[in-house]
């Protein structure tokens, strides 16, 4: 989404007395005010900037060429890296780092353009560090923006939030509203990717009521689409639908064809969810004319779009009966798909065309085609739990920061006040003194009080609020804990992963309040048959971890089926029928150098073994 805003990346903030209109033309760019959506824009801004530069300028002679590397370049990709390189050798020379990290994003929207991904990635990573070097504000936003679209994409979520973040405290110091909305934006992607849909949408509601004006239509189209994937990830297909159409409308009102057709592989993707094959038939042969035929300045996400509407096109035909068509459409996304290999698109992919073949009568691809999703789904699966809780602990510790930064701001205007009072009473000693005193006192009970708040917030940070066990992130933190030290001592470790057997059925007989004593009573029950080392946390609905630290499998065993017949003793008097509960659990033995999570992997296999085999019982990893 950034692609339109390029050319403020290559601004340096820190500008000396310029002629006005130079400084005037600059300051549209670097402020997002002006858009670049045709050839025609790119050139009339060139030209501009060249009739306003004043002679034997020097530093604007520099600050024009590190805009003509896009300005001019745009649809040149080969000829502007070339430019660069030029460019680049000249910068180092004069230890001018603001210009190379300027010349570093260009080349990561050319290299991007030719398709060249991992040395776009490359020359965003070095635009960072010249960046950095320079201490530029804007510089350093706009490269810590791309690293965090990269990590988005990729799949590290943690990491792409610390980015974002950073850069939105930057450009809320810079005042850039269109910087900011994007970075919004960017994070309610980031949140929508990970599955968290309702995040994502507080976000995008958040960008659409604080950072547009109403003459903005490309931002009010962004934004709708932006709304749009997270509605169809809900299920809403029809909202999704026509948030669509109408971000369509607007781009076919401002003449800006590449997102119009871009909308239109997303149409085609939305029919299909809705079963409403004809239109969506008739959708993709007009966009897959319209890709075909676009001249945009940046192409870099076309051969992505191709790839998905030939998958989506796929999609279409198998459910229209005609799967020997749409293995062929299946070939071709395949192709495009894989030079990337986004594993959501990947994954997306294994499916439709496991149901292709499957309709073909070839059925052993189509098995193989389905392991191959089921074992990338898991892989993702994994990975997502992961990089939620690493964004979770990064939002952690951003408050436990804020909340002491905040602390610091008060004790500083505490002490400032109590500064400015001296200097204006210092006839009056005794009463100063008393008023320092007082001051001391006022800070120790504010200390005093926050540890207390702060020990709380921690506690109750750390605490399933039903349960009152651990919560997810605690047992998780535990669990590395005891992984790390079985490591350090050669100790044995196993892992315990407990599921109520048919919960849901539970809530939908008796009500979710039966539900919440039912895992009250069986949390009670377990935490009072552990040992004083043993860990027990919830991870989910009906999910439990075990942490069993000095544990081999076979104890392990026999305490998992101690646990299993003590769950299903429990007695529920008041309940109709004398309900009785059962579980199922799976266990593993933490391996030498094993990661946590694969450790925690097996032992979910190992869970999924005995719901298979006909639950209440314990099953063993491999």
């Amino acid at each position: 989404m950034y692609k339109y805003f390029a050319l403020t990346l290559f601004i340096n903030t820190a500008l000396a007395e310029q002629p006005a209109q130079f400084d005037a033309l600059v300051q549209q760019i670097e402020s997002g005010q002006r858009y670049f959506f045709s050839a025609a824009d790119y050139q009339q801004a060139l030209a501009e900037l060249e009739a306003a530069l004043p002679p034997d300028d020097a530093n604007r002679r520099h600050m024009l060429d590190r805009l003509s590397c896009l300005l001019r370049y745009y649809n040149q990709p080969q000829a502007g890296i070339r430019y660069s390189d030029d460019k680049i050798s000249a910068a180092q020379q004069r230890q001018d780092h603001a210009a190379l990290a300027d010349y570093y994003v260009c080349r990561y929207y050319l290299y991007s353009q030719i398709g060249q991904v991992q040395r776009a990635e490359q020359q965003a990573q070095l635009s960072y560090q010249a960046a950095s070097d320079s201490e530029n504000p804007l510089s350093i936003a706009v490269s810590l923006a791309l690293l965090g679209n990269i990590a988005s994409y990729r799949g590290n979520y943690a990491d792409a939030m610390q980015h974002y973040v950073t850069a939105y405290q930057l450009q809320r110091g810079l005042g850039y509203k269109p910087y900011i909305s994007d970075l919004v934006l960017s994070i309610a992607a980031t949140y929508r990717r990970m599955g968290l849909f309702q995040d994502a949408l507080n976000y995008i509601e958040q960008a659409e009521q604080e950072f547009t004006a109403p003459n903005e239509q490309f931002r009010h189209a962004l934004i709708m689409h932006e709304k749009a994937y997270s509605y169809a990830e809900l299920g809403q297909y029809e909202q999704a639908l026509a948030l669509f159409e109408q971000s369509m409308e607007v781009y076919q009102q401002i003449d800006e064809p590449l997102w119009r057709s871009y909308t239109k592989v997303n149409l085609v993707w939305i029919h299909n969810l809705l079963q409403r094959y004809p239109e969506a038939l008739q959708l993709a042969n007009e966009a897959e004319t319209e890709l075909a035929q676009l001249k945009a300045p940046d192409l870099s996400a076309l051969a992505t779009y191709q790839g998905l509407l030939a998958l989506y096109n796929a999609e279409t035909l198998t459910a229209l009966g005609n799967a020997a068509q749409a293995l062929v459409k299946l070939q071709q996304a395949e192709q495009q798909l894989s030079i990337e290999n986004n594993p959501r698109y990947m994954l997306l992919l294994h499916n439709a065309k496991a149901t292709a073949l499957a309709h073909a009568g070839q059925y052993q691809q189509a098995y193989q085609r389905l392991r191959q999703y089921v074992s990338l789904n898991q892989q993702q699966l994994t990975l997502s739990r992961e990089q939620q809780s690493n964004v979770l602990r990064f939002q952690f510790d951003s408050a436990r920061q804020q909340e002491r930064n905040d602390q610091l701001k008060a004790e500083k205007q505490l002490v400032e006040q109590h500064v400015s009072t001296l200097q204006m009473a210092q006839r009056w000693q005794y009463a100063a003194l008393s008023l320092i005193a007082l001051l001391f006192v006022i800070l120790f009970s504010f200390a005093v009080s926050l540890k207390k708040r702060n020990r709380k917030l921690h506690r109750l940070a750390m605490t399933d609020e039903l349960t009152q066990i651990a919560n997810r992130r605690r047992i998780m933190m535990q669990a590395e804990q005891e992984r790390v030290k079985a490591l350090d001592t050669g100790q044995s470790l196993c892992f315990l992963i407990l599921d109520l057997d048919h919960f849901k059925q539970v809530n939908d007989k008796y009500g979710h309040d039966v539900g919440d004593i039912v895992l009250q009573q069986m949390c009670m029950t377990v935490a009072s048959m552990l040992r004083a080392q043993d860990h027990f946390g919830r991870t989910g609905g009906e999910e439990f971890l075990i942490v069993l630290p000095d544990t081999d499998a076979d104890a392990a065993f026999a305490i998992a089926e101690r646990l299993r017949q003590a769950i299903a003793d429990i007695q529920f008097p008041e309940t109709p029928k004398k309900m009785r509960i059962t579980c199922s659990i799976g266990i593993s033995q933490y391996r030498p150098d094993e990661p946590l999570n694969i450790s925690l992997g097996r032992a979910d296999d190992a869970l999924y073994q005995a719901k298979a085999a006909g639950r209440d019982q314990t099953q063993r990893s491999d």
